[in-house]
């Protein structure tokens, strides 16, 4: 029990503090997809890692022996109907258990309605997917429309939408550089990254690190497509689409390109160098991994003690 406390004492300061060397990291330019390997990480971790937690202190794991989950299932549910755990033990464990529906009733309720919301868009999802049926997967769908637009749709499989009026009124290469940045979007799952953030974080308001996890995700997923775009087409391509497609509408069913940052985002693009090799970012996204799932590997580690699992 006591080192479920103390699990749950680390996923307090994380819950509360966790998310400012994330935002110190941010400011210092670390790259976009290494620091989104983070708060993604970070924020399910927790979330999982917290929920195992409160059930774990529900079972009385050190009031009888136990040599498998069935049989510590077994032995807490004689242990409780013999009254032989003390009347405190009792009632920690059925707060436990409480607050572990709590936080999963929660999380069952905001997906469901995310879901109810993808179903209502699902008919003009399809209509657009009928109307691009043929095409390469990778190749945009192209709307006779003045205003310059563009923007991705996910799902499988995923759909990249664009104007008429943003091929007439950017050049060759600008065009070829937001159709990078959707791609870019696409080929790293951003809906569903930013879909799964948003689901934590409306759970679980309370939490400083949930609460900021979605504007993080959104402005980094904008800087991982832009450094994609970047490295394909050249900044200067990018800086250009940025230009026109500030102030245009945003459609509402996917990820647009504009309208979120967009002064960050030129200053990174106008300062940007090399870039990033494929073998730091590599090592960046690991060392980050390791450091997120620090406290659920912690938390199966000691799950498995309780229980008394023996690997052979």
């Amino acid at each position: 029990m006591t080192g479920v406390l103390t699990l749950l004492l680390g996923a307090g300061i994380v819950g509360l503090y966790g998310h400012r060397p994330l935002l110190w990291l941010a400011d210092r330019r670390v790259d976009p997809t290494v620091l989104l390997t983070g708060w993604v990480l970070l924020t399910v971790g927790l979330v999982g890692s917290t929920v195992a937690m409160i059930g774990l202190l529900a079972l009385p794991a050190d009031d009888h022996p136990a040599t498998g989950f069935f049989r510590l299932a077994g032995g807490c549910w004689t242990a409780v109907a013999a009254g032989t755990m003390p009347g405190w033990r009792q009632a920690f464990a059925a707060i436990s258990v409480a607050l572990t529906l709590i936080i999963v009733t929660r999380l069952s309720f905001v997906t469901a309605a995310r879901l109810r919301l993808r179903s209502q868009q699902a008919p003009h999802v399809r209509q657009l997917l009928l109307l691009a049926a043929g095409a390469p997967s990778d190749a945009p769908l192209w709307v006779d429309d003045d205003r310059a637009m563009a923007m991705s749709i996910g799902g499988r499989p995923g759909l990249i939408l664009m104007t008429e009026g943003l091929r007439r009124q950017l050049p060759p290469d600008a065009v070829e550089a937001t159709l990078e940045h959707e791609r870019a979007h696409l080929r790293g799952h951003h809906h569903v990254l930013v879909s799964v953030v948003e689901t934590m974080a409306a759970a679980l308001p309370w939490c400083p690190l949930l609460r900021a996890a979605p504007a993080a995700t959104k402005d980094l997923i904008e800087l991982a497509a832009d450094a994609q775009a970047a490295r394909r087409c050249g900044p200067e391509a990018v800086q250009t689409a940025l230009r026109l497609l500030t102030g245009h509408p945003n459609p509402p069913l996917g990820l647009a390109m504009a309208n979120r940052l967009t002064e960050v985002r030129m200053n990174r693009l106008h300062g940007r160098e090399r870039g990033t090799s494929h073998l730091l970012r590599w090592a960046g996204c690991a060392a980050m991994t390791v450091g997120a799932l620090a406290l659920p590997l912690a938390t199966g580690w000691l799950g498995m003690n309780i229980v008394g699992c023996v690997v052979t």
